[in-house]
């Protein structure tokens, strides 16, 4: 089973979005150290928790194509 998110795909959103790890940790409400060392590759958080970065980014415009973006990331067209 893929993981619902990635260190890479996290750390390429929340550069996409330009957001620093206290604020999304923040929205997420998460310790800073939890989102470090996930996207730093020593820890996986729990499912939950990749669910909520995973759904905060996607309402944030994130769409998630590493098919179709080097990145993995990119950012949704407004309608």
């Amino acid at each position: 089973m893929e993981p619902v998110l990635t260190p890479l795909l996290c750390r390429e959103a929340r550069a996409l979005l330009d957001l620093d790890s206290a604020e999304l940790a923040f929205v997420a409400r998460i310790p800073v150290a939890v989102l470090e060392t996930f996207e730093a590759g020593h820890a996986m958080p729990s499912m939950t928790v990749l669910t909520t970065l995973r759904r905060i980014f996607e309402r944030s415009g994130v769409a998630f194509s590493p098919e179709r973006s080097k990145r993995g990331v990119e950012l949704r067209a407004c309608a």
